[in-house]
């Protein structure tokens, strides 16, 4: 067999030119090549090694992942920003197709504020009404304090209508160490900090909260009366005492309260009950109407009379 020939034909049959040469030496009896020439140095060799092992690195599955972690970070990115670039896109819009808040129309405001409304509805003028919610914001507006009510309403091309229909201050309770605001049914509204309605009649007794929607839905029809009441007191948990502002205090009859400011009513025109100072008219009785009154009160239309000297002080 020719050498050269053999050489050259098991050579052939590898790709790599490494193992090419030992295939030869193999066939042939000639020395071995080394891997590693000896004549390199110790630094040199580390280094080829850790080309090696990088060079087996796999890498096609490691960029797979860089570019996953890289789309999963924009994602999060544009949804931290969704509500900024939802406002840009949404202005944009409304500039470019003119629905923009022009004109915002609010009938029935009496003690919000439009500071508060406006924050609520999160509109103002050139606001963009682009996708704007009328629920949403009808929503946030009946959760102030004093709206029981609202009505939110786009008019075209760029007004918005808002209806409000707020509590009726009626009476005030203390709780705790703070007085809060009673609307009509006697459900708190808010705390008076600032004193700002010591106008309203003050409920006392335990239980009065919850009788006072009974009390007003009767003294609604009697203004001339309402407007007097300074105080109301639940006695027993059965029976209201009222107190007015000249100082007379009447007695209701238990279980007949609309019977008794009717008759307080008629008292009132007929002769002035309560023009008498710190006097008590007791109606509890409903056979007979008992009058208390000051041992210092004059002639008054009530009694037509000097009081004697053996009647009794309330």
């Amino acid at each position: 067999m020719n050498k050269k020939y053999d050489r050259e034909n098991i050579g052939d049959l590898f790709q790599s030119a490494a193992f090419r040469r030992e295939a030869i030496a193999a066939a042939t009896g000639e020395p071995r090549p080394d891997k590693t020439p000896a004549a390199l140095p110790k630094w040199r060799q580390t280094l080829l090694r850790l080309e090696q092992q990088i060079a087996q690195l796999p890498w096609q599955k490691l960029g797979r992942w860089m570019l996953m972690l890289m789309l999963a970070g924009a994602s999060v990115w544009v949804w931290q920003q969704r509500g900024w670039l939802n406002d840009r896109i949404t202005n944009a819009i409304a500039q470019a197709t003119g629905a923009t808040v022009q004109k915002i129309v609010v009938t029935g405001l009496t003690h919000t504020s439009q500071n508060e409304l406006l924050k609520a509805l999160k509109l103002g003028r050139g606001s963009s009404l682009v996708g704007f919610d009328a629920a949403a914001a009808r929503a946030r507006l009946e959760a102030l304090p004093w709206i029981r009510l609202a009505s939110v309403e786009r008019q075209l091309p760029a007004t918005v209508k808002v209806q409000i229909y707020e509590h009726i201050p009626r009476a005030r309770v203390v709780s705790g160490s703070a007085v809060w605001v009673l609307n009509q049914q006697g459900v708190s509204v808010i705390s008076d900090t600032n004193n700002q309605f010591a106008g309203l009649p003050l409920l006392q007794g335990e239980g009065a909260p919850s009788q006072a929607a009974a009390l007003f839905e009767v003294l609604q029809s009697y203004p001339q009366l309402l407007s007097q009441l300074r105080e109301a007191t639940w006695v027993g948990q059965r029976r209201w005492d009222l107190r007015f502002a000249s100082g007379v205090t009447v007695m209701l009859p238990e279980g007949r309260t609309a019977a008794g400011v009717a008759l307080l009513k008629q008292l009132e025109e007929a002769r002035h009950v309560l023009t008498l100072n710190d006097g008590v008219v007791d109606l509890r009785l409903a056979d007979r109407i008992i009058l208390r009154l000051p041992a210092t009160v004059a002639v008054t239309p009530v009694t037509n009379q000097q009081p004697s000297p053996s009647q009794p002080n309330p």
